[in-house]
């Protein structure tokens, strides 16, 4: 159990990120296909950091007020935002996982999303012949490779090789589960479009998407490391990781 001022501590620190998330998450980057005015933004370069840094559940919570509060300013736009809030709290929730020692789930959790994708009837499963999770099949490899070497002692959670491959295969969960959450609200919960129609727009993000998510793991990856590092210094009273 932690103790009052380590909770109180944690709680703090959680309300200051998802101050910062919120801020964030004003800076546009990349526009949604489906996404009525919404966009990727800022925030999404610090989703898997929230996961590193308090874990799945307060780091959840710290990014669900982030959303919620640019939900309050207008900054995400419902009810096409609530997929954009579920990826966030599926991309911090693989990263929280693999950086509280829970591997198997934090590979399982993926391989849960794929294989619901598959399983929905709604699902383009494949775009001019090539599946459409093939990205998200490819990122379990180096996420299951760094958990790997992780919990033999090979390499430490601080290690550039352990952020890159969590932070991958964390937004590549993240971008499915919004994915899926979004043709079901569009087509089964808000009935804006049919199956047909959203099958035929699923191609245009289709050559977007591996770029996209290249680019968030990139640049969130080299906020992480430092963050990551220089938390773990002050933790450590300036010892060198």
């Amino acid at each position: 159990m932690l103790s009052v001022k380590r909770r109180t501590a944690l709680v703090a620190s959680a309300s200051v990120f998802a101050a910062l998330y919120a801020v964030l998450g004003a800076i546009p980057v990349s526009r949604l296909v489906l996404g009525s005015g919404n966009f990727l933004t800022a925030s999404n370069f610090t989703t898997p950091l929230a996961g590193m840094v308090f874990g799945p559940l307060v780091g959840g919570f710290a990014v669900l007020v982030g959303d919620l509060l640019d939900v309050y300013a207008g900054i995400v736009v419902l009810p096409t935002g609530i997929s954009i809030i579920v990826a966030d709290l599926a991309a911090v929730a693989v990263a929280g996982l693999a950086y509280t020692g829970k591997r198997k789930a934090a590979v399982a959790l993926p391989v849960a999303v794929i294989a619901l994708y598959w399983a929905d009837p709604i699902s383009r499963l494949f775009v001019y012949g090539i599946p459409f999770t093939w990205l998200h099949m490819l990122s379990l490899v180096p996420l299951g490779g760094v958990l790997y070497l992780e919990g033999r002692g090979r390499i430490s959670r601080l290690n550039p090789a352990f952020v890159v491959g969590v932070t991958f295969g964390a937004l590549l969960c993240g971008q499915l589960t919004g994915t899926l959450v979004g043709q079901e609200l569009s087509v089964r919960v808000f009935r804006t479009l049919s199956e047909q129609a959203w099958r035929n727009i699923v191609p245009l993000f289709f050559p977007l998407y591996p770029v996209e998510r290249t680019f968030f793991t990139a640049v969130g990856s080299l906020v992480s490391i430092p963050v990551l590092r220089a938390l773990w210094r002050r933790q450590h009273h300036g010892q060198s990781p």
